[in-house]
C-alpha cells in the first residue's frame, strides 16, 4: 500500500509543471535585397543590375548597363559556384593605353579563395582575356568563392593622385 501511495505522490508532484498558454511568433525579418542570380550564372558582368551584390572591394561604382568599370589595385568579387568540377576562371578586361604609358608592362595575379591560380605579365595595352582551370578542391558549392585579380603597378592619375588598376568587363567561372 505504501508503494502505491509513493507512486501516486511521485506522479502527482511531477505533473505540476505549467506550460505557457501561448508562444510568441518568431522574429520577423525583411527579405534580402536583390534577386538571386540564375543557377547557371557564375559570371559577374559589370553591366548586370546585380553586379554590386557580388563586389567585395576595389571596383568603382557604376550605373546599370555600364559595360565596364574601373578597378583599384585588388578588385575582388564573390561568386557562388554551382559545381566544383571542370570550371575555369575567366576574366575579360582592358589595360588603358594612357595608363600603360605611365606603368609600362604590368603583372596580374589571379586568386581563388586566397590561392594563387596564376600570374600573367602583359606587355601591351588593349583588351585581354584570361582563362585557366581551377582545381576542384579550391571551390565549394555551399558558400561563395572569393575571386581577386591583383595588378602589380596601378596607374596614378596626375590630377588627384587617385590610383586605378584596369578596366573590368566580367569575371567569374565558366564550364
Amino acid at each position: 500500500m505504501s508503494r502505491i501511495v509513493f507512486i501516486l505522490a511521485f506522479v502527482f508532484l511531477s505533473s505540476c509543471e505549467r506550460y505557457p498558454d501561448s508562444y510568441p511568433p518568431p522574429e520577423q525579418r525583411q527579405p534580402a535585397e536583390g534577386g538571386n542570380p540564375p543557377p547557371f550564372s557564375m559570371m559577374v558582368e559589370m553591366s548586370s543590375p546585380d553586379a554590386d551584390l557580388h563586389i567585395v572591394k576595389d571596383v568603382e561604382p557604376g550605373s546599370t548597363g555600364d559595360y565596364w568599370r574601373w578597378t583599384g589595385q585588388q578588385p575582388t568579387v564573390r561568386v557562388l559556384a554551382v559545381t566544383t568540377d571542370k570550371l575555369k576562371l575567366s576574366c575579360d578586361f582592358a589595360l588603358w593605353d594612357t595608363a600603360f604609358k605611365q606603368t609600362g608592362p604590368v603583372e596580374l595575379s589571379f586568386f581563388i579563395n586566397d590561392h594563387l591560380l596564376d600570374k600573367v605579365r602583359y606587355t601591351s595595352p588593349g583588351t585581354k582575356h584570361f582563362e585557366k582551370p581551377v582545381p576542384p578542391g579550391w571551390l565549394n558549392t555551399d558558400v561563395e568563392t572569393t575571386v581577386t585579380a591583383s595588378i602589380d603597378k596601378p596607374y596614378t592619375a596626375p590630377q588627384d593622385g587617385k590610383k586605378f588598376g584596369f578596366i573590368l568587363v566580367r569575371i567569374g567561372f565558366v564550364p
